[in-house]
């Protein structure tokens, strides 16, 4: 193991020693705005501690190209990772949006890979094994800023290159009445439930969750909707910790957040209950330290046989050689 953390700061803990409004503070505004009421709800889960144990089990693992790891996610099925890279010193404005995705065993090792075209900037990617295959959910059709603008569904094949004009691609965009900026999908294996995070505005980030049977189907209009819910406005926090990827398991989602060379944090929202939603905690993580050029990218959820765990992970690089690891919690509060 590598730069495991023995525990977190939790908001709690914060609370706790800092005597009320001092400590809330340190965990920036966003800890404490509100967002908009939840449309449905989902059943009661358990809540991963974000102060307990965990391990390393990726570490400074060189990908298919040397491009910036963005975001994993597990095929739960064959024990397999799925890491999408973008490419951040491409300047051709006829690539922008390309990705390679990267597959591994759960340590790490290559096993193969495959770039798609235009497709956005890789900041979350969900993994479903399928009747025999695997197809991944990403953002697609990237605007002129590098983020995609809809959400498509593929199957994986080693060594294929895929034109966000191909008709393999199945549109797999939410329509339930918002406008929906920069889409991003994840998968609850523990649940199969599908959870797409978008913007409706500036700072105006928000939820929405399906059963994956619909999903999949093209059933994701407003009637098939299970949970929808704003998430909190960032604000001066998130210009300090930049989004870096989520997941959820049960009634709760994760987000990763922190900028390269800076701390990084999970924080916590529920999908359910009355009213306004809030950040129900935050952690900051001091994994993987010592990685130089280390940033936050990715978060998913690993359905391992001693029981899920909640992985996030750090891109490094190592005198221009560009690296993933990844992190998991498994303990639960």
């Amino acid at each position: 193991m590598h730069d495991v953390p023995s525990g977190a700061v939790s908001r709690r803990a914060l609370l706790r020693a800092g005597g009320g409004l001092a400590a809330a503070a340190s965990l920036g505004s966003a800890g404490l705005l509100l967002a908009g009421p939840a449309q449905a709800e989902v059943p009661e889960s358990a809540r991963f501690d974000l102060g307990g144990a965990g391990g390393n089990p990726v570490w400074k693992k060189s990908l298919h190209a040397n491009w910036v790891m963005q975001s994993f996610a597990y095929d739960n099925v064959n024990q397999h990772i799925y890491f999408a890279q973008v490419n951040s010193q491409n300047t051709d404005p006829a690539h922008v949006g390309d990705l390679w995705i990267t597959k591994t065993d759960t340590s790490g090792t290559q096993l193969g890979a495959m770039t798609v075209h235009n497709f956005g900037h890789g900041v979350s990617i969900a993994v479903e094994p399928y009747n025999g295959s695997v197809y991944l959910w990403t953002e697609w059709k990237s605007s002129d800023s590098g983020f995609g603008t809809r959400i498509g569904r593929f199957a994986f094949k080693n060594g294929a290159v895929l034109e966000k004009t191909s008709t393999a691609i199945q549109d797999r965009t939410p329509s339930i009445g918002d406008e929906m900026i920069n889409p991003q999908p994840s998968i609850d294996p523990s649940t199969d439930r599908l959870l797409v995070r978008y913007k409706t505005g500036a700072d105006l980030p928000r939820i929405v969750a399906f059963n994956l049977s619909d999903a999949r189907a093209g059933r994701l209009s407003s009637e098939h909707r299970l949970a929808e819910r704003a998430l909190p406005s960032r604000g001066a926090w998130g210009t300090d910790n930049p989004f870096q990827g989520f997941a959820a398991y049960g009634q709760y989602v994760y987000l990763l957040e922190g900028r390269a060379n800076g701390p990084s944090y999970i924080s916590v929202v529920d999908l359910n209950g009355a009213g306004q939603s809030i950040v129900v905690d935050r952690a900051q993580t001091t994994a993987g330290q010592s990685l130089p050029g280390r940033e936050p990218q990715g978060m998913a959820v690993w359905m391992h046989s001693s029981g899920p765990r909640l992985a996030f992970g750090f891109h490094s690089n190592t005198a221009g050689v560009r690296q993933a690891s990844v992190f998991y919690k498994s303990e639960f509060v």
